[in-house]
């Protein structure tokens, strides 16, 4: 029942009682006041009125004290509500809808713009966390995080934006003093949290745009700093970026190259390189599928311009299907040996991987025992069930699956075990120290132990030397690739390498 609801409820009655009151002193005033009555009878009348009229009084005062205690209690409800509603219950951060109002406010209207600067932090890495650590001590670095972020911008309203995103309103546009801040703040998560007597360093990117100097309402304000958010993303992490009109410029190039690289899909302006993958003996066992783009004016782009700009839009799940769907074509090119081609891990968000690679079987008819799908350790130390669940499916149709890049990030060699995986294929930062550093000889010796007890192939990468030939083999691959094999080739110059591989190809390198 509503507030107003109980207290008419509550009311009636009383309103009832002082009606009839109020009658009996007007009946007993008229009485008297007429005359109607002898002197003594007139002397009652006029008692009655009074007193009858004292009650009146004195149960309005009564229902106006009860009606004001009723409606503190609806405002402290109502209070309690919106508290519940403008409060993350488990980092103490104003909540997504409160605190976006609240930068509106702050911005002022179109008359009257106010200074203000929107911070927007993001805590790294806050799914291996979740993992390494559980979620309780996630849940903790979050608090923490707010904590801290109070504390340093003392003057700003601290938002959660999202589930391990952030924003601070700081009522004002000093750029360098909001840096300085931000860097005070990166130190203190650098610093780490306690956890199980232990000190867990904490990592967090952040980016800042300025009102009205970049932009004068929420929205845009919002669009710039996420914005500069990314750039300090793309820059490696752990740090703050003040947006700049640059970040527009490459906005919209990226765009640019949206729309072209859609034309090219159609065009056929895309390749298909491949490198040649050897076993100990340098026999060509295999072949990486690697993309180009042959541009009609800027010539040969290379994958790592274009393709993190496809992974921001639908255009990845073009391209990976016409890369497989190329690999199908060629693959009757190089018998005997199995294609491997990179999956990205947007691809890898959406069912329709699965669904793609079934189709494109069976048009086909190709088997998928005959390629491999790459992943990297990134998209692996990053696989939520569904993607596993996702990987699983490929493997349960035939494929392959290859961890790329390991040992490039936070992979450990406990994912040996819970990631379906058939081989690993170790970084080539790695396979180039191996002559002289020994942290780098243990790491791939006991990685390629941990493979053989697993069943899992061991690829070197990036081998481009005799001597890194010689010793990744003593140390444990059994497959190799890189310059010294052989450089990503089109498909008939890398069939007749295949068709030429009747000795070992690294004694003719």
């Amino acid at each position: 029942m509503s507030i107003l609801a109980t207290i008419k409820d509550h009311s009636g009655r009383i309103y009832r009682g002082i009606q009839a009151l109020l009658v009996a002193s007007i009946a007993a005033t008229a009485i008297a006041a007429f005359g109607l009555t002898e002197n003594g009878s007139r002397a009652t009348a006029l008692a009655m009125s009074v007193t009858s009229t004292s009650l009146a009084l004195l149960v309005l005062m009564y229902m106006r004290s009860s009606v004001v205690q009723r409606l503190q209690s609806a405002a402290d409800a109502e209070a309690e509500k919106h508290r519940f509603l403008g409060i993350d219950a488990m980092t103490g951060a104003m909540t997504r809808r409160y605190f976006l109002d609240a930068l509106s406010d702050r911005l002022g209207t179109l008359r009257n713009r106010r200074q203000a600067s929107l911070v927007l932090i993001d805590l790294d890495h806050f799914k291996q966390l979740n993992d390494t650590f559980g979620h309780q001590f996630g849940d903790l670095a979050l608090a923490y995080l707010v904590k801290e972020a109070e504390r340093i911008f003392a003057d700003g309203i601290i938002g959660r934006l999202g589930g391990d995103e952030f924003g601070v309103i700081v009522p004002h546009d000093d750029a360098a003093a909001i840096s300085k801040d931000a860097r005070r703040l990166l130190d203190a998560m650098r610093a780490g949290k306690r956890h199980e007597g232990k000190i867990i360093p904490l990592s967090i990117s952040l980016g800042v745009a300025l009102a009205p100097l970049h932009a004068s309402n929420s929205t845009e304000l919002m669009l710039l700093a996420d914005l500069a958010l990314y750039e300090s993303k793309a820059a490696g992490r752990g740090r703050v970026t003040v947006f700049d009109e640059e970040m527009l410029s490459d906005k919209r190039y990226r765009r640019l190259v949206e729309r072209e690289l859609r034309a090219a899909i159609y065009l056929g302006e895309l390749e298909l390189h491949y490198q040649p993958i050897v076993g100990t003996e340098g026999s060509i066992d295999a072949l990486e599928g690697l993309i180009r783009w042959r541009h009609p004016v800027r010539g040969l782009i290379s994958p790592a311009e274009f393709i993190p700009i496809a992974e921001r839009s639908t255009l990845i799940d073009m391209i990976g299907e016409w890369v497989f769907k190329r690999a199908c074509a060629d693959i009757g090119h190089f018998p005997g040996r199995r294609i491997s081609i990179n999956v990205s891990g947007e691809q890898l968000k959406r069912d329709e991987i699965v669904t793609m690679c079934e189709r494109i079987l069976r048009e086909t008819g190709r088997s998928a025992s005959g390629f491999i799908i790459e992943i990297t350790e990134t998209v692996a130390t990053a696989a939520t069930p569904e993607i596993l669940r996702r990987l699983e499916a490929l493997r349960g149709l035939g494929f392959h699956i290859a961890l790329d890049d390991f040992g490039t990030g936070h992979c450990g060699f406990n994912y040996l075990k819970t990631l379906p995986i058939d081989s690993v294929k170790i970084d080539r930062s790695y396979i180039r120290s191996l002559a002289h550093d020994q942290v780098a000889q243990i790491f791939v010796s006991a990685l390629a132990q941990i493979a053989r007890i697993q069943d899992i192939a061991i690829v070197a990468e990036g081998v481009e030397t005799a001597e890194e030939f010689t010793l990744a083999r003593t140390a444990g691959c059994g497959r190799f690739q890189g310059y010294f094999f052989g450089k990503p080739a089109p498909r008939d110059k890398a069939s007749a390498l295949c068709a030429a591989d009747s000795r070992p190809l690294a004694l003719s390198a």
